[in-house]
């Protein structure tokens, strides 16, 4: 009787077990643009102090994130997080920066030269920031010669930048202006920034390729770069936006997890979709947002 019993009961608990199985297994979601991947949370999420809690910079080099503070003085290194989230920072690494007398405001991998292009806290010197934390002088912007058309933001010396491997050139945006200006990555005769001729700056306020009919009204925060398009974030607009090379608006793509969005940086290694890793502005967030399709926009440039 027993034995029989034994044999009645087991696959009665086998189908309770399965039962059990798929009531708590967990399916994968159907990501989509602007969805978000993953969240790093950083030790500065909490911080009292200003200047830390608004770091607006993010970099990427295919395996860590990296960023500093406002106009900081450390480079900070951390773990890619997993997907899913929000999950505090892993593995921090902290390097003093040298040789950079305003600090550094943002940064972008260059992939080529295993480096960072960054924005000193001035906003007009331009650095090669090496992993190591050594900053060294490509040039200077000449506020009056190499930022035609410039109309000053909130913030005046907080400046984006994107470095863009297809022809080794950066993308400088000012924060919260509407034009975002390309330069080479080496200066000119003078010694000061040099303006790529063919497409020396994109415009994200001029009809019909301004961003109003999104946001309310018309600036740009960060920018990213790897490949064919610019992608752009806006501060306090739940889109982002994709442009051509000579300012024509591709598309607007919605996402809502970031109140203030800031700089931009790519990745289409880390997760099954690329993504854009994006800044929060006043809070230690690091946000995976999925790309509009994949491989648009390749780490490190697009190299």
């Amino acid at each position: 009787m027993k034995n029989s019993l034994r044999w009645i009961r087991l696959p009665l608990m086998i189908t309770l077990a399965i039962g059990a199985i798929g009531l708590y297994r967990v399916e994968p979601a159907k990501a989509a643009r602007g969805d978000r991947i993953a969240e790093a949370i950083t030790p500065e999420d909490n911080s009292f102090a200003w200047a830390r809690g608004i770091s607006p910079n993010v970099a990427f080099d295919g395996s860590y994130l990296y960023y500093t503070e406002y106009a900081g003085s450390i480079l900070h290194r951390i773990d890619v997080p997993p997907p899913g989230g929000p999950t505090l920072a892993t593995g921090q690494v902290n390097l003093p920066i040298m040789g950079s007398s305003s600090g550094i405001m943002t940064l972008a991998y260059d992939r080529r030269r295993d480096g960072f292009w960054a924005v000193g806290g001035d906003g007009l010197s331009v650095y090669f920031l090496t992993k190591a934390g050594n900053a060294t002088l490509a040039y200077r912007i000449d506020p009056s010669s190499d930022r035609p058309g410039f109309q000053s933001g909130t913030f005046v010396t907080e400046t984006k930048i994107a470095y863009d491997g297809t022809d080794d050139t950066i993308w400088y945006s000012p924060d919260a202006t509407t034009r975002i200006y390309h330069y080479k990555v080496t200066p000119d005769a003078l010694g000061t920034a040099d303006l790529v001729t063919a497409t020396p700056y994109i415009d994200v306020g001029v009809a019909p390729n301004d961003i109003a009919a999104q946001c309310g009204y018309s600036q740009s925060s960060g920018v990213a770069v790897g490949g064919a398009h610019l992608f752009v974030t806006v501060a306090g607009c739940s889109y982002y936006f994709e442009y051509t090379k000579t300012g024509a608006k591709v598309g607007a793509y919605p996402y809502s997890v970031l109140e203030s969005s800031q700089d931009a940086e790519c990745d289409n290694v880390s997760y099954g979709v690329a993504v854009l890793w994006i800044k929060e502005g006043y809070k230690g967030r690091i946000v995976a947002i999925e790309q509009p399709s994949a491989g648009a926009c390749v780490y490190g440039g697009g190299v």
